[in-house]
């Protein structure tokens, strides 16, 4: 194999792939993007697809925010906009079929977890894809959705929590974030998450590494699944109970051009399952690495999400992902009996901030062979991290009204927003701990920018 030939990660060529292939290539016709590269263009083997240019980024911006769409739009129902944590926004227009191809992949790999009289909280977000997924696995059968996505005044942390208890979830379906904040508000309640009865945590939107996983399962007493995919391609895959995240075949072809003997390489996607704004060999960005065979038996494709090739960070000589320094510094919390800690990134080493009552000296020292580069493990206290007490003092939000009657009892208000939005009033011992909170951060702050300033003189 050359350096520059794709490796194919579908599990055989057949006479279907290569139709839907064919299929994808003319749908994709029909948008700006792709309406003069691909003109003429058939594929009869896998060697026409791969002889295509790739689509990047760029490309996406380049078209404009409609040059992906590819159907009139009178077709579309869904449109969807990436969040620009790669530095651009890119956008996606889908179609009822397109969304509900995914909606039903998810159901069909987690039968067990989406099945009727089955209780989910939705945390995702609403301006995403997911999120919306899980509303119609739900409308299919597949479970009763809490619709409760995680940008929302109307349903703050503390009540997404209380939802748990009161209506007997046993999923929690969100960011990788979501457990964490529920598991600390449960806990600074005197409540023990593995007692609330929730036996899965389906993840997505951001790194899932390893060890945060184990933590979260042993947090929860549940399993936990990651959901992969992104706006631009929709669902890709989900993990089995190994862990492993198995490429979805229905939905999309998958290669990983790299250099001979390796098994990591950039993940290249032309969407199958998309009709709405079809793309022909997408360069994800994401860098995966091959698994050959996984123990749970699903002959599909798997894969190991390590991040995206821009956000790779120069560490003692050799570069590491930051889901790998992630994975490092949550195995760290964990034997620190902590799910909540935050990675700084110095010119001279790694700070490792965690909040616990224990001592981190054992963890400090298993922490550099690692990552190979010097490490420091700073132990700050409860609250200082995730403010638990401020998320539990999230505003009401009412109904907007426009008429105060100050005759009657009850709240006096004098504009729209404040009939709209109350925020608690904090009391004093709150507002002493908040202001020493900020002081201590501050402080700390000031530390490591003199610290910087120092390295960088040098």
């Amino acid at each position: 194999m050359t350096a520059s030939s794709p490796r194919s990660i579908a599990p055989e060529v057949d006479r279907e792939l290569i139709a839907a292939l064919d299929a994808t290539v003319d749908r994709a016709r029909g948008s700006a993007l792709y309406r003069e590269r691909l003109t003429a263009v058939r594929i009869r083997t896998l060697d026409d697809l791969h002889g295509l240019p790739l689509t990047t980024r760029a490309d996406l911006q380049a078209a404009g925010v409609h040059g992906t769409r590819a159907v009139p739009l009178e077709r579309v129902c869904h449109y969807g906009e990436s969040s620009g944590t790669s530095g651009v926004t890119n956008t996606v227009w889908l179609t009822a079929d397109d969304l509900a191809r995914s909606a039903s992949a998810i159901r069909a790999a987690h039968p067990d977890v989406f099945g009727p009289g089955r209780i989910v909280l939705n945390r995702f977000p609403f301006m995403a894809a997911p999120a919306h997924l899980i509303q119609l696995i739900a409308g299919d059968g597949g479970g009763v959705a809490i619709p409760a996505g995680n940008i929302n005044w109307d349903v703050p942390f503390p009540r997404a929590l209380e939802l748990v208890e009161r209506t007997g979830a046993q999923v929690i379906a969100g960011l990788p974030l979501e457990p964490v904040v529920l598991g600390e508000i449960a806990r600074a309640r005197g409540l023990d998450p593995a007692t609330l009865g929730v036996d899965t945590l389906f993840l997505g939107g951001a790194p899932l590494p390893p060890a945060l996983q184990r933590r979260l399962a042993r947090t929860w007493g549940a399993r936990v699944i990651e959901l992969y995919g992104s706006t631009e391609t929709m669902l890709l895959g989900t993990s089995c109970a190994a862990g492993t995240v198995h490429l979805d075949t229905s939905l999309a072809y998958c290669e990983v051009p790299g250099r001979a003997g390796t098994a990591e390489g950039h993940l290249v996607v032309t969407t199958l399952g998309i009709e709405g704004s079809p793309l022909v060999r997408f360069e994800t960005g994401d860098v995966v690495r091959l698994v050959p065979t996984c123990t749970c038996g699903d002959g599909r494709p798997g894969v190991i999400v390590l991040g995206r090739t821009a956000e790779v960070l120069e560490l003692g000589g050799r570069p590491l992902y930051p889901s790998e320094v992630i994975d490092a510094a949550a195995e760290v919390a964990d034997a620190l009996d902590s799910s909540v800690f935050f990675v700084v990134i110095l010119p001279d080493r790694v700070l490792v901030r965690v909040e616990t009552d224990l001592a981190p000296a054992a963890a400090e020292r298993a922490l550099p062979g690692r990552l190979g580069v010097a490490v420091e493990v700073e132990r700050v206290p409860r609250g200082m991290l995730l403010d638990v007490e401020m998320l539990s003092r999230s505003p009401h939000v009412y109904k907007p009204i426009v008429l105060s009657d100050w005759r009657r009892p009850g709240r006096r208000i004098l504009t729209v927003a404040e009939g709209m939005i109350e925020w608690p009033r904090p009391t004093w011992a709150e507002g002493r701990r908040w202001l020493a909170r900020t002081l201590r951060t501050a402080a700390r702050r000031r530390k490591l920018q003199r610290s910087l300033d120092r390295s960088v003189a040098r």
